[in-house]
């Protein structure tokens, strides 16, 4: 049995935190996306997404809390393989963050701006992803973010995000003090997962928000992918 969702604020969150800590926190998450699942929980929920799509086109992407961008980036070498061109679009609120977005992920644009309150218009984007975001948020903003995504998106909608337990918990907890992680990263990884969802509450966030996944399932290593059908060209 899971523990109950917690509400309590990371670090990453306060806008306040300096740019060297949030920098060193990102280049941990990177290690997790790449050896815990992070990049192959992306490239499922993509293979769903544009499972339908003609190879050969340019799929117009965004990335919502893109952090330094390297997930996506990552994804751009899988997709070229599969014979689709993925033109990505960053957003992240952190000026550290979009620093590090330009100079690591560089993808094809970086956008500086808050997710509740994104500057495009609906339908601007093939695919819109959200990758370890969702679980920033409590569970009434989780139902507007994931109503307000999906505008913004033609084809699909992907959310990567945790899948809550005591297990993971205990595994990240152990595993960021072994490896002598950054402060922020061995505070925010446990508590990233104790903010995490079971599948049956992202379901219920996507019914509330008016969205009837295409899919939902589990990744290694603990990771819930939703794909949702966009609102159409």
């Amino acid at each position: 049995m899971p523990p109950p969702r917690s509400l309590e604020a990371e670090l990453l969150d306060d806008p306040a935190l300096g740019a060297q800590a949030v920098q060193a926190a990102l280049r941990e998450i990177r290690w997790v996306n790449r050896w815990l699942g992070g990049r192959h929980a992306l490239r499922r929920g993509l293979a769903v997404a544009l499972r339908d799509v003609p190879r050969g086109g340019t799929v117009e992407a965004l990335d919502v809390g893109s952090g330094d961008a390297t997930l996506p980036a990552a994804v751009v070498r899988w997709a070229a393989r599969r014979g689709w061109r993925l033109r990505w679009v960053a957003l992240d609120r952190s000026a550290a963050a979009a620093v590090l977005c330009r100079d690591v992920g560089r993808p094809a644009a970086v956008i500086q701006a808050d997710a509740l309150a994104m500057p495009f218009r609906e339908r601007s984007f093939d695919v819109v992803v959200a990758s370890m975001f969702l679980h920033h948020f409590p569970a009434p903003a989780v139902i507007d973010l994931l109503r307000n995504l999906r505008r913004l998106a033609r084809i699909a909608l992907v959310i990567n995000d945790l899948r809550r337990s005591r297990l993971a918990w205990a595994g990240i907890w152990a595993l960021s003090r072994a490896l002598g992680s950054h402060p922020v990263f061995a505070h925010d990884a446990p508590l990233s997962v104790r903010r995490g969802f079971t599948a049956e509450e992202l379901q219920a966030a996507a019914h509330g928000a008016g969205i009837q996944p295409r899919a939902l399932f589990r990744c290694w290593a603990f990771r819930l992918v939703l794909v949702a059908p966009g609102m159409g060209v």
